[in-house]
């Protein structure tokens, strides 16, 4: 009879133990399905974002399409930076600005990569050059702290 009880005890235990592992499968699907959820929620709202984003802060284009009519195709300037000479030719001159009387000068220019970056990399080393005058006067100011001055002044 003790042996009876106990394997009754066992069945139900056993019984219990297996409705616990299908309500634990069942759990597990419900937490994956609202992954899913989340996940496609999270997803639509980035592109939303995305999208509202890159159409609200990107600057307006000013595209310039080749005519239908096979036509010549003439782009507005952009800017007023870049200049036709004349006007209804093509864009062959890149303006430069001459310093010394503030005059706008045009010179060829090729619209290429490696072109365009060695005008950046000019224009850096313009931008962060020491003049010349500073540099002779920090060259004879050491040689005069290594060997000294003879008093001249020339």
């Amino acid at each position: 009879m003790k042996d009876l009880n106990v394997d009754a005890h066992i069945a139900v235990l056993h019984t219990k133990v297996d409705s616990l592992i299908e309500k634990q499968k069942e759990l597990t699907q419900r937490v994956r399905a609202n992954e899913k959820v989340v996940a496609a929620v999270t997803l639509l709202g980035t592109v939303v974002i995305a999208i509202i984003g890159a159409g609200y802060f990107a600057p307006k284009a000013e595209a310039c399409s080749p005519r239908l009519d096979g036509e010549p195709t003439y782009c507005p300037p952009w800017d007023d930076v870049i200049l036709r000479d004349p006007p209804d030719q093509p864009i062959t001159k890149e303006p430069t600005l001459d310093y010394s009387n503030g005059q706008m000068e045009t010179e060829e220019f090729r619209w290429d990569a490696g072109t365009l970056i060695q005008k950046l990399r000019d224009w850096e080393s313009e931008k962060n050059r020491t003049p010349v005058e500073d540099s002779i006067n920090n060259a004879l100011a050491d040689m005069e702290s290594l060997y000294g001055s003879d008093g001249s002044t020339k």
